[in-house]
């Protein structure tokens, strides 16, 4: 213990970074921090018996060095008073320690060399390690409660705004720091208003001394049952100038890039597309990969930065699938079915980003951030199902077959914006134009066999369709901001919004199997025209003052829409709305550590044109959906706080939040069973209502903190969430009558525990583990027989164990049990997957590795949904057991380590350089700071 204070006041110095480390031992991993009080005082608890070395380090002062010793029997030393002297800038950056995790402003700042992670790392096991951060086996981060949505890498974008591309590929050892923060949008960095428009942003800061040169990694992999595992990814650092090139093909599930669909749904009409691609190895289904992509960033002078990515992937799909679905209806007894399914899909997709920021003076600037996608899929299905009521009499089969091809393109040319700057500060006036264009074609063909047996009836579904979605969208925005006070601001802008969609569903009887003839079917088609104005104005004000900041304002939309269904000759008559956008936003600082934060936004939700034409369709002969063009808009309120804090001296963090949202006129179903001679025939007549009562309220807490023996780091996360949705439902029979509705309100409440713990010892072993238990109560209030209570859990095991002379074994385990409704549906998932490796090369910058996955062939996925009727279950394959042999060549050649420059890698590209699958028949082709908004670059 100790009390630093300043030679030239005599003042204690609070704040001072205190690190203790075993004499002779410089790792970084091998240091203990604390921070000392306001009054410089300091405390360093549970050193073993030894010998120390004491630095202690403050912004602008010399640091100061100190040894002491700890004995059995002297375990308190007091190093009294320290006193530190000032020193220059260059001289404390160039020596200065900095503690693993710090708060600077409204950013969480962690120093990557203050954890280890495993050989062969990528950032996402870097991110494991962190307080208050979570990567689930898919990839997807949550931080601080929060979905991740972009990564910068050296404060840009890095492939666009996909996540996965950084943390997926690149390694721990050339970052410096991680950011987290709540990043602003371009409007609001650049006039200095916060509009409240946040994106939970990660920034990778790489090292100085890696910002000039070559590193990579290069993996190859052949297994049983003709598995392969091949990728490379290589990156070009120099300075601002940077080139990343990608490829990766599989056939396991494995995917370092988040899955874009233009087509939605993998193009499928009518929400039955093909599968959904499986995200990870443990994910539903099998998916083969092949993908490629490249980056390229550059700074061409001192007013133009521009960066842009290629990307382009294949994916062939396979999922097998088996479903139990449960109906308990009032005074019917209900009904149960039995389904499976099995569905392959191929997709190719394309995508283009492109960022240009151009200064044009001092004043005057222009940012263009247009994206192109392109997408093309093919699904293919064949499904059957048996429904039984509750006595296990027959009451409707059907077997069917559908396969469609798909393709489409959506252009987002948003962001083109011009902005001038006042010579008054932060008087300024942009335009904003954001436009879209979304192109969507397709046809297919849809088979169904379909027996009723209560209603004594059969028939049989052969067609064909064609389907489009032509879309355009056009919107301009104009904003001026105005200083009126001390630390206040005015923001005034206008909006306005064109959107013309033109859709056509277009469906032809075929009478036999050679499909020699067709008739138009006008009950499943459905097309139309539909054109939408909006004109929108708003006034925002905003305080900023050092202990809280303020904004609140409103904005008075006025649309236009008008509908016209093409099929039928139907016009829905114009339609205007006024809607309200009001906004609150406020944030309080007790501390530069604690914070607590305030959102409020109220949005009008307008009805969709299917939802308000007065005409019936369907996609299957037994469900009937009849719009209602009477329809009001609905308006959400939405409220969140958020709340924040770190203790430097214990490396304590929490993270609280609490998000709640009501719907006024929310748009539900009012659904009506369908009888034949007082017997239900298996299908139900829907039209949209608006009804209030709909609400939901969830919390978020993260309890995390740093454990000295072992070096490590422990989480505990807990998430509550309770919702209330309602329809209404006419349960009887009212055939020849007006339907008789009851209310319906569904009840879900969740309660999650996760507990987390990851080490963080300096070599030979590396360890992450959790275990995450959800309890979920789901009632209704019509149909108390279907109430349901169920539990899930799931641990989590990730244990690498290596030597100082390259040999390595690891095992990750997994155990996930689901306690369902139904003993048949129960899953009990033990899935262990061990490997073993040996490092070669003489800088052991090669691996060979052997892999078993899921050893005890066990890997199967179980899903489980509640709705207001009842509830179903799902099993679907993925994986099974496969030993894999790879390859794992790493590349680390930058300029900082007296490395040459590779000859032929991207020659002529740099300032300074030299002059089908198996399962399912797949395969494919060979932050901010605390200002008014976060900083430009990667340092705070």
């Amino acid at each position: 213990m100790g009390m630093v204070i300043d030679t030239s006041g005599k003042q204690g110095l609070g704040a001072a970074t205190v690190s203790v480390a075993p004499k002779g031992d410089s790792t970084p991993t091998a240091m203990q921090f604390v921070v000392t009080n306001k009054q410089g005082s300091f405390m360093v608890r549970n050193l073993d018996p030894g010998d120390y070395r004491l630095v202690i380090s403050f912004e602008g002062f010399a640091p100061v060095l100190r040894y002491f010793t700890i004995s059995p029997t002297a375990t308190i030393v007091d190093l009294a008073t320290i006193p530190m002297t000032r020193a220059s800038t260059e001289l404390e950056a160039a020596i200065v320690v900095r503690p693993p995790m710090g708060i600077k402003g409204d950013t969480v700042e962690y120093n990557a060399a203050m954890y280890t992670t495993k050989p062969n790392a990528v950032a996402e096991d870097l991110l494991k390690k962190f307080p208050g951060i979570q990567v689930d086996a898919s990839g997807n981060i949550t931080a601080q409660g929060e979905t991740v949505q972009r990564v910068l890498v050296n404060g840009k974008r890095f492939f666009g705004d996909d996540p996965k591309q950084a943390t997926r590929n690149l390694p721990p050892d050339v970052i410096e720091k991680i950011q987290v923060f709540d990043d602003l949008d371009d409007q609001s960095k650049f006039s200095g208003f916060d509009d409240g428009n946040r994106v939970k942003t990660i920034n990778i800061t790489t090292k100085k001394a890696d910002r000039r040169g070559y590193f990579g990694r290069t993996v190859m992999g052949a297994g049983t049952n003709e598995d392969y595992d091949e990728s490379i990814n290589m990156h070009r650092f120099d300075n601002d100038q940077q080139v990343s090139l990608l490829a990766q093909a599989n056939d396991i599930n494995k995917q370092n890039f988040t899955i874009q669909d233009v087509l939605g749904n993998s193009g499928g009409r009518r929400g039955e597309g093909g599968p959904a691609a499986a995200t990870s190895q443990t994910a539903p289904g099998v998916t083969t990969v092949w993908a490629a992509g490249a980056n390229y960033r550059d700074s061409w002078s001192p007013n133009t930065d521009i960066y842009g990515s290629y990307f382009y992937n294949f994916q062939h799909v396979a999922t097998s699938q088996s479903s139990l679905s449960v109906r308990d209806l009032v005074g019917e007894g209900g009904d149960t079915t039995n389904a499976g399914s099995l569905a392959f899909g191929r997709n190719w997709n394309q995508r283009v980003n492109l960022n240009l920021e151009q200064k044009f003076d001092s004043n005057n600037s222009l940012v263009f951030r247009p994206n192109v996608s392109f997408q093309t899929s093919t699904p293919t299905s064949v499904s059957n199902s048996i429904q039984v009521d509750q006595n296990g009499a027959l009451v409707q089969t059907t077997n069917g077959h559908t396969s469609s091809t798909n393709s489409g393109y959506n252009v987002n040319g948003s962001n083109l914006t011009f902005r001038h700057k006042f010579k008054k500060n932060f008087q300024t006036l942009s335009l904003d134009i954001n436009g879209t264009v979304n192109v969507n074609d397709g046809d297919g063909y849809n088979y169904s066999q379909n027996t009723r047996y209560q209603a004594d009836s059969s028939f049989t579904l052969n067609q064909y369709y064609n389907d489009s979605l032509h879309s355009y969208t056009i919107s301009p925005t104009l904003s001026f901001t105005q200083p009126v006070g001390k630390n206040q601001i005015l923001e005034l802008n206008y909006n306005y919004t064109h959107i013309s969609t033109n859709t056509i569903n277009n469906t032809f009887d075929l009478p036999d199997s050679v499909h020699s003839t067709m008739s138009f079917d006008s009950l499943f088609s459905n097309s139309y025209k539909f054109t939408s104005e909006a004109n929108r104005i708003s006034l925002n004000y905003r305080i900023q003052n050092p202990k809280f900041n303020l904004n609140i304002g409103s904005g008075v939309q006025f649309t236009d829409f008008k509908s016209v269904n093409t099929t039928k000759g139907i016009t829905v008559a114009p339609n205007t709305y006024v809607n309200l956008t009001p906004t609150v936003n406020f944030q309080y600082s007790f501390s530069k550590t604690q914070r607590l934060r305030f959102f409020y936004q109220g949005r009008t939700g307008t009805p969709s044109a299917s939802q308000l034409q007065p005409l019936t369709t369907t996609s299957d002969a037994v469900s009937f959906v009849t719009g209602n063009p009477d329809l009001k808009p609905q308006f959400t309120h939405s409220l969140r706080i958020l709340y924040s804090s770190f203790d430097p001296t214990s490396q304590n963090v929490i993270f609280a939040t609490i998000n709640a949202s009501t719907t006024v006129n929310d748009i539900q179903s009012a659904v009506t069973y369908l009888y034949k001679d007082g017997k239900q025939t298996g299908g139900q007549s829907s039209t949209y209502v608006n009804l209030n009562g709909t609400y939901n309220v969830g919390g978020f807490f993260n309890y995390g903190f740093a454990l000295p023996k072992p070096k490590s780091n422990l989480n505990f996360i807990t998430n509550i969430n309770y919702s209330q949705s309602q329809t209404l439902i006419d349960p009887y029979d009212s055939t020849g009558a007006p339907p008789v509705y009851e209310s319906s309100f569904t009840h879900n409440t969740g309660l999650g525990e996760t507990v987390s713990f990851t080490t963080n010892i300096k070599k030979n072993f590396d360890m992450n583990f959790s275990y995450g238990a959800t309890y979920t109560i789901a009632r209704n209030s019509l149909q108390p027989q279907s109430n349901l209570n169920y539990f899930s859990q799931k641990v989590s095991t990730e244990i690498t164990a290596y030597t100082n002379n390259g040999w390595l074994i690891a095992a990750n385990f997994d155990y996930i049990y689901t306690n369902n409704h139904s003993p048949g549906y129960n899953a009990s998932i033990p899935l262990l997957s061990p490997s073993i490796a040996k490092s070669i090369f003489k800088k052991k910058n090669g691996e060979i590795r052997l892999t078993t996955f899921d050893l005890l062939n066990a890997n199967v996925s179980v899903n489980k949904s509640v709705s207001v009727t009842g509830y179903s279950e799902s099993r679907t394959a993925t994986l099974s057991r496969y030993l894999m042999l790879t390859f794992t060549w790493n590349l680390n050649n930058f300029a900082g380590s007296q490395q040459r420059r590779m000859p032929g890698m991207f020659p002529g590209m740099f300032r300074g350089g030299g002059g089908g699958g198996r399962r399912g028949g797949g395969g494919g082709p060979p932050g901010g700071g605390g200002g008014f908004g976060p900083p430009g670059g990667g340092d705070l």
